[in-house]
């Protein structure tokens, strides 16, 4: 049933996220960001008391490296998106 969800969804994502508008993009970002992080750690938390302690480590170790490569990403992105400085050009000296 999920994986057939999975599959829908993952479609559908991509046409979402051609129709959001780039003024709505940091709103829908964050927000959206923020909402996933609930979810997910209200489903863990919901559920942690039935799942085996190997599969409850499993999990949070995954979560945990995906947030790293998030961090990551958004990293590089912040540092793409600050300006160069310009070169310094230096003058040459003539020895006499």
């Amino acid at each position: 049933m999920f994986t057939n969800f999975q599959q829908r969804f993952g479609s559908l994502r991509r046409l979402f996220i051609e129709l959001i508008d780039p003024e709505n993009l940091a709103t829908f970002f964050v927000d959206g960001s923020n909402r996933q992080f609930q979810m997910a750690q209200e489903m863990l938390e919901s559920k942690s008391g039935k799942i085996p302690p190997a599969d409850l480590e499993y999990i949070l170790k995954e979560y945990a490296l995906n947030l790293e490569r998030q961090m990551n990403w958004a990293n590089r992105m912040l540092n793409r998106s600050k300006p160069k400085p310009a070169p310094t050009i230096r003058s040459k000296t003539v020895k006499p």
